[in-house]
Parts: structure tokens; C-alpha cells; sequence
């Protein structure tokens, strides 16, 4: 899943994002979507998310599994779901929503939309009292923190060092006995998978393979502790 909530995959060879293709490379189907809020698709398909954070978007991302599932381009049980920025913050919000994934990569964590409207450089953005921006009303049930007691699916968090939030949603699933890791990148600023030093982003995707090839691995490799 993309940042945004109004970026967009285009169907063309992503050199900016390379870890789809590496991830692609080692055996693993690689499904990009564009939920609505998404940019290109005209104003009512990318203004349909605002204030409707997780709940306008999720049968967005859901249902496109269905097809490839039911043709056996995937299996069901061997479903992973990644995202970076918003991506991170809707990866986290379906882990409280669905037990469907067997794993889950997050980046540049957004799991708590009050902290984040509160701290964060764009969190006018995110809510401002008396105007429409991307989130309003009840912010708060719309976080995943806030329904972090229904998560048990493992999470490794990456993120630069710059980003915060991360670190709360990998101490709570820790205090709940979720499989979880936690990596830092000193100095990484939030989007560091971008313009961080490349040994870093390199790094980051060789984590990120090496916690595939442990809970859905591919080529007879190592089967995840049960």
C-alpha cells in the first residue's frame, strides 16, 4: 500500500520503490492497489477518503485479494500486507480488522491519528476544528492504537529514526506477546526509503525479505515458530 492517502501505482516499472521488484524476484506475488482517495481516477474517487480514514478504503483492499486467491495465484493462508506512510497506517488498521494476513511490513508508522494530528508537522492537515481536511470527527476510533487489543498478527516495524510512532506500536505488541521487531535507521528522516544512504535502503529490503522467507516462505525455505 502507497503513501498519500493520495499517491497512486501507475502500471510502469516503479524504479523509486525498487523493493517490489526484489520482492518479485524471489518468488512472491506482488498485488499494487489503488483504493479510493487515490489520485488520477477524477475529484469524487480521490476526495471519497476524506474524513473516512480505514473505513471508505478497506473493502478497497480487501476484495481485489479475492480474485487472485480464488484463481490460486495466491494462497490464502500465505497473505502478507505491507505499506509505507498511509500504506503503514492502513496496514496497521487491518490488522485490527481482519485476521486475513499471516504477516504484515509497516514503514514511516502512523498507528495514532490523535498523537499524529497533535505532533506531527502536517497534523493540520490531518485535523483542523471547523474545516475539512483528510480526518475529522472521532478521530480516535479510527487509530489503530486504539483497537490494538484485537491485533495478534506479527508486525516488524521499520522506520527512520526521525519517526516516532513507530516505536509505541512495537512496545504494545511486545507487552502482548505479538511476534515483532523493531528496526531504527539513525538518522533516517521519514523518508529515508527515498532519499536515505542507499546501504540503508538496501538494508531495509533484505529485512524485509528476510521476514517474508520466515512467515510465508518461499522455495522450501524456514517455516515461521508457531
Amino acid at each position: 500500500m502507497r503513501g498519500g492517502p493520495h499517491d497512486a501505482w501507475a502500471p510502469m516499472f516503479d524504479g523509486i520503490h525498487p523493493l517490489h521488484q526484489v520482492v518479485a524476484a524471489r518468488g512472491w506475488t506482488v498485488l499494487t492497489v489503488n483504493p479510493r482517495g487515490s489520485g488520477g481516477y477524477g475529484e469524487a474517487f480521490y476526495t471519497a477518503v476524506l474524513g473516512a480514514w480505514g473505513i471508505a478504503d478497506t473493502g478497497d483492499l480487501l476484495n481485489p485479494i479475492d480474485e487472485p486467491v480464488g484463481k490460486r495465484i495466491v494462497i490464502l493462508d500465505r497473505l502478507a500486507v505491507a505499506g509505507y506512510r498511509y500504506g503503514s497506517y492502513v496496514s496497521c488498521w487491518l490488522l485490527a480488522r481482519t485476521d486475513r494476513f499471516r504477516t504484515t511490513i509497516s514503514g514511516g508508522c502512523l498507528s495514532d491519528l490523535v498523537g499524529a494530528a497533535g505532533t506531527s508537522g502536517e497534523g493540520h492537515f490531518l485535523r483542523t476544528y471547523g474545516k475539512t481536511y483528510e480526518c475529522r470527527g472521532d478521530i480516535a476510533s479510527r487509530s489503530p492504537m486504539t483497537h490494538v487489543d484485537r491485533v495478534a498478527t506479527p508486525a516488524p516495524p521499520l522506520h527512520g529514526e526521525d519517526d516516532d510512532q513507530a516505536d509505541r506500536w512495537f512496545a504494545v505488541l511486545c507487552e502482548r506477546d505479538v511476534p515483532v521487531r523493531l528496526v531504527r535507521y539513525p538518522g533516517g528522516s521519514h523518508l529515508f526509503i527515498l532519499d536515505g544512504r542507499p546501504y540503508r535502503r538496501v538494508d531495509r529490503n533484505g529485512r524485509i525479505v528476510e521476514w517474508l522467507q520466515q512467515w510465508i516462505p518461499v522455495d522450501g525455505g524456514p517455516v515461521s515458530p508457531s
